[in-house]
């Protein structure tokens, strides 16, 4: 069995748990099974229970309490190899892990990355390669698996068309993450009403946002006719085909967005999607805007006008983004637990 270990808040987003979905889907597929510690019931969906034997809420106190509870839950279900996908392991935490005999995969926050006693460490930002974290290396077996060659991508992102080239811009997506969105949907909109009438203007929101009723509200009362909101879409992966440019956050839905191939203008709502907002306007897919508090929305809809006449431009994106987005991460990190399974 493999224990995942998930932080999901409506402050740090849904791409943590997603990601850990679509970890146990590929596991379960291949006979293993998967069990979750950490997210309060009410982010549990149906399709949970085909994926994880149990499902234990965990509330975060301190990392050593976190790690002791972690470890007997370990114990008790016989799981000796994890998946940490909570940024808050700190080499402390670690430690314990390590002295209760765990192998795991770690993912970790870029922007602040702790010493690494895991048996793997992954992160599928475009700016991270293990030069950059060798240093921070303890465990001599660490494995770096590092870069969008390791992004997890649900099998819907799989193997995606190239887009056609000069493909007009008609409608854009909007999305900040599955949590809180700080106000910047509403901001966004705003900016984008002095625009094309034609643009169609797509919301994508987490039901764990707070902030919808406030965008559904706005929607209403200023562009029912161009604008639309969908919480917890169905089908995430059309949502992005059907996009022909995308103002997202940086986190997991700049790899969904890249193999897409939807061109996008990004902006960090943690500190931690810095480096990914930087890297993918290093590979050429993306304009980095900045950190949420600091985006002008003026510069948002500058940036959409100047895309919108610019179909070269939007090519170039869209190819640069699939160009670095294989969909096979999800397999290559299966592999590896799988082969600490035996």
């Amino acid at each position: 069995m493999i224990l995942f270990r998930c932080n999901v808040s409506p402050s740090v987003g849904a791409g943590h748990l997603t990601r850990c979905r679509t970890l146990a889907a590929m596991l379960v597929e291949r006979g293993v099974a998967c069990a979750m510690a950490g997210p309060e019931e009410s982010w549990r969906l149906p399709g949970d229970d085909a994926l994880f034997q149990s499902w234990t809420p965990l509330t975060w106190t301190t990392g050593e309490a976190d790690a002791e509870a972690f470890i007997a839950l370990a114990e008790r279900l016989g799981a000796r190899v994890a998946v940490m996908d909570d940024y808050r392991m700190d080499e402390p935490y670690q430690l314990r892990l390590r002295s209760a005999g765990l192998t795991w995969l770690q993912q970790f926050d870029a922007s602040n990355p702790p010493p690494f006693w895991a048996d793997f460490v992954a992160n599928g930002g475009p700016r991270e390669t293990p030069e950059h974290y060798r240093a921070l290396a303890r465990n001599p077996a660490l494995e770096f698996l590092l870069g969008p060659e390791f992004a997890v991508l649900r099998p819907a992102f799989c193997n995606l068309p190239p887009r056609k080239a000069g493909r007009p811009l008609k409608r854009l997506l909007i999305s900040f993450g599955g949590g809180d969105d700080r106000g910047m949907v509403v901001r966004t909109l705003e900016a984008l009403m002095e625009g094309p009438d034609d643009l169609s203007l797509r919301v994508m929101s987490g039901a764990g946002n707070p902030g919808n009723g406030s965008i559904q509200s706005w929607i209403a009362d200023h562009a029912p006719d161009r604008a639309m909101l969908a919480v917890n879409p169905e089908d995430v992966a059309g949502e992005y085909l059907n996009a022909d440019l995308a103002v997202i956050a940086g986190g997991t839905s700049t790899f969904e967005a890249a193999a897409a191939g939807v061109p996008m203008l990004i902006t960090a709502m943690a500190d931690n999607q810095i480096r990914q907002g930087l890297g993918w306007q290093d590979r050429g897919a993306a304009i980095y805007l900045g950190r949420a508090p600091e985006v002008n929305p003026l510069d948002i809809a500058a940036h959409v006008a100047a895309l919108a006449a610019d179909d070269g431009r939007r090519t170039t994106m869209s190819r640069a983004g699939q160009a670095n987005v294989d969909g096979q991460g999800c397999a290559r990190l299966v592999d590896r637990l799988i082969g600490a399974l035996n």
